[in-house]
């Protein structure tokens, strides 16, 4: 009798968008984070909820001030959304292929390497190829990059690696080097090591630079520590301390003239790498620009061997 109240919903007020929504909520089971993602208020995602409800004719969630849980009407309509979103896609796949033009729209997450590095090329070369993805960029450090990608909030991530994710598909992307740079304002010689250093506040590099400040003696004192590679240069052009950043930050960067790399051997660098969820690499939009990526010459949706066994 359910199902049968879920089949009017075709008939009723409810659309696609409104199935990805509750799909989202569902996956995140928070208002909050889900209004953020979609580009909604709180209360906009709640009457979306309650229209659903008072359409299927019974409650899908149970919201309390500590929780959001599903109820067992909510879980088989999240499973009756997500086959009707994989019908719909799947005729737009049967579309898409005669003319090989996906359509939608492409979020993607990355960190601020990624877009003085990698991406600006790719997404030139995407929007080119591929006139109808709509493409949605948003920047933060690796880790949020990579959570928002664990909770469907993203499609792709492009965020620095030292090995694949777990559960995730890769594609590495470009390599950069690590260089040490300080002040250009000061004489060349080994003035630097009186300088103090100014520490990324998390990620690879925060890694790789503890790891060298342990074989240091004595040890430099700390100037700052803050978040982002582009905020360390500028801190180290202002002759606050010196420090370590990529190579293809460094490049890139409009303070690159107030800095000068130093001899100093630096820690290993890293790879920037383009990474998706296996059930992410089956929609059209994301195997075109995998592909695209990739180098591989595009053609008809093809759905990944490892996203076939793991999805």
């Amino acid at each position: 009798m359910l199902y049968c109240v879920f089949r009017n919903t075709a008939r009723m007020g409810v659309d696609h968008r409104d199935y990805r929504n509750f799909i989202h909520l569902a996956t995140t089971l928070h208002y909050g984070r889900t209004a953020r993602a979609l580009g909604m208020s709180t209360s906009a995602v709640t009457r979306a909820v309650q229209k659903l409800e008072e359409e299927v004719g019974h409650p899908l969630l149970v919201r309390d001030r500590r929780e959001v849980t599903l109820t067992a009407a909510g879980h088989r309509f999240r499973a009756f959304a997500q086959a009707q979103l994989s019908e719909w896609e799947r005729f737009q796949q049967e579309l898409d292929s005669e003319d090989l033009s996906p359509r939608g729209d492409l979020r993607i997450a990355c960190t601020v390497t990624a877009c003085y590095s990698v991406l600006p090329g790719l997404l030139a070369k995407c929007r080119e190829r591929f006139p109808n993805i709509a493409l949605q960029l948003s920047t933060q450090d690796a880790s949020r990059s990579l959570q928002q990608l664990d909770a469907g909030e993203v499609d792709v991530a492009v965020v620095p690696t030292e090995e694949p994710p777990p559960g995730l598909l890769m594609i590495p992307l470009a390599q950069t080097n690590l260089v040490f740079i300080a002040p250009a304002e000061r004489p060349p010689g080994n003035d630097w090591t009186n300088l103090p250093v100014i520490l990324p506040s998390h990620g690879i590099e925060r890694t790789r630079l503890d790891r060298w400040l342990r074989t240091r003696e004595p040890v430099p004192p700390i100037g700052a520590e803050i978040r982002g590679n582009e905020a360390i240069i500028a801190m180290v052009g202002l002759g606050c301390g010196f420090g370590l950043v990529p190579e293809l930050v460094l490049a890139s960067s409009p303070m690159k003239h107030r800095v000068r790399r130093l001899d100093e051997p630096a820690p290993p660098g890293y790879t920037v790498s383009l990474c998706t969820t296996p059930r992410g690499a089956r929609r059209r939009v994301v195997e075109a620009f995998w592909r695209l990526a990739s180098g591989e010459t595009v053609g008809p949706a093809v759905v990944p061997e490892r996203s076939r066994n793991e999805a």
